[in-house]
C-alpha cells in the first residue's frame, strides 16, 4: 500500500465587501491577524464540508492586497 501523497494548492478569490487598508500588508498588525483569523476558520469550515472534506486539512491565509 503506498501513502497517500498531499496536494497543496492556491486560491486566489476577491472580498468585495472588505475595505482594504495598508495595515492588511503587516501581518504583525491587529486588523491582518483578526481577518486572518475570521476568512481561515470560515474557509475551514467551508471546505471541510465540501466534497474534500475527508481530505482537506487546513486553510492558510498568507496575504490580503488591494484589488
Amino acid at each position: 500500500t503506498t501513502a497517500a501523497t498531499l496536494e497543496r494548492f492556491t486560491v486566489n478569490f476577491t472580498i468585495t465587501n472588505l475595505p482594504y487598508t495598508s495595515d492588511l500588508d503587516n501581518p504583525d498588525s491587529a486588523r491582518f491577524r483578526a481577518t486572518q483569523s475570521v476568512m481561515n476558520t470560515l474557509l475551514d469550515r467551508l471546505l471541510k464540508e465540501s466534497s474534500i472534506g475527508p481530505a482537506f486539512q487546513r486553510c492558510v491565509t498568507t496575504a490580503f492586497r488591494y484589488g
